[in-house]
């Protein structure tokens, strides 16, 4: 059995924008973006108890491709929560909020 994956609002408009920066960069490159994450989501559902727990519920897998953002993400009975995209020069405070 799958879970479903939920992304949290503030994880969503983060992914989303980091496809639009990438995008701007480079045409395809966002589209590159999106399929790391896909793959990256793909290997935490497979097997999430192998991915650093972080805070609570709350684990972290890195992108492999593009190594400065990790996914912070948490399964609970029913979903697997996506509950943020963070690139690693941002702010962890916020980060931090958002886990608790």
């Amino acid at each position: 059995m799958s879970l479903p994956v939920l992304f949290k609002p503030a994880a969503r408009s983060e992914f989303e924008e980091a496809v639009a920066w990438y995008e701007g960069e480079r045409p395809g490159l966002g589209r590159e973006f999106k399929l790391e994450v896909k793959l990256a989501l793909k290997r935490a559902l497979a097997n999430p108890g192998h991915f650093q727990r972080v805070r609570g519920r709350a684990q972290k897998i890195r992108l492999r491709r593009f190594k400065k953002y990790a996914i912070y993400f948490a399964v609970k009975d029913d979903a697997f929560a996506v509950l943020a995209v963070f690139h690693a020069s941002r702010n962890p405070a916020e980060l931090e909020r958002r886990l608790e």
